[in-house]
């Protein structure tokens, strides 16, 4: 078979080394969460810290640790005398007041979303809206007053 004119640009244009034809560097030798970076230099067991990190988020896993911390505070007769112990109360009280924020966002956020489905003229979206609607009564219903 004869190269083509166009063969023959396109290998000429190819054949520059513009970038390393056998890359021999491991990438993604670490990640990153946020603006923290894990990896060999600063985990003896990076894959098995990204795997529980996978199951488990670093907020998750640092709540649950608050939680504990702050009813072991509280059972202290000088919690609230002693600065650490009211620091980590006060901690937990932010904290748990931005989940209460994000929870009334999220509401709100699934209200404009459903308005959106009950609004459209799109027949599909006004059945999923319904069905929406009826799921969510159901939920509500199951719920303590």
């Amino acid at each position: 078979m004869t190269d083509t004119p166009l063969d023959a640009l396109f290998n000429g244009w190819t054949s520059m080394a513009l970038a390393p034809q056998r890359l021999w560097q491991s990438f993604n030798n670490g990640w990153s969460f946020g603006n923290l970076t894990i990896n060999s230099q600063n985990s003896s067991a990076p894959e098995t810290e990204q795997a529980i990190v996978a199951a488990e988020s670093y907020g998750r896993q640092i709540g649950k640790l608050l939680d504990a911390v702050d009813v072991l505070v509280q059972r202290q007769p000088d919690w609230e005398r002693t600065e650490a112990f009211a620091e980590v109360d006060k901690l937990k009280t932010r904290i748990d007041r931005v989940k209460r924020d994000m929870a009334v966002r999220r509401i709100d956020q699934l209200r404009g979303d459903l308005a959106t489905l009950r609004d459209s003229s799109d027949p599909a979206d006004r059945a999923r809206y319904a069905e929406m609607r009826a799921a969510l009564r159901d939920l509500v219903a199951q719920l303590p007053d």
